[in-house]
């Protein structure tokens, strides 16, 4: 099973990455980006786990988790760092 965003759930991250970072500094970092994509999968999966008795649910779960993985080793070769 393939993960995609749609624009307005980068949108929405984006707008919150800003808000949250204009408090400590003024630009948006680069990485900011990845780590939207990341947390968002991460939201997925926490709504999915509220039904774990639903096969369906635990099924795209796993895909997800193995799409959030994919994700995070992206993230650390281009970063060099664990996201956090």
């Amino acid at each position: 099973m393939v993960v995609r965003l749609t624009a307005s759930e980068l949108e929405t991250g984006r707008r919150l990455v800003a808000g949250k970072m204009t408090r400590s500094v003024v630009r948006i970092l680069p990485e900011a980006d990845d780590l939207i994509a990341i947390h968002r999968i991460k939201k997925r999966i926490r709504q999915l786990l509220w039904h774990p008795d639903n096969a369906d649910n635990m099924r795209a779960c796993r895909a997800l988790v193995r799409e959030q993985a994919r994700l995070s080793l992206a993230y650390e070769r281009r970063h060099g760092k664990a996201p956090q």
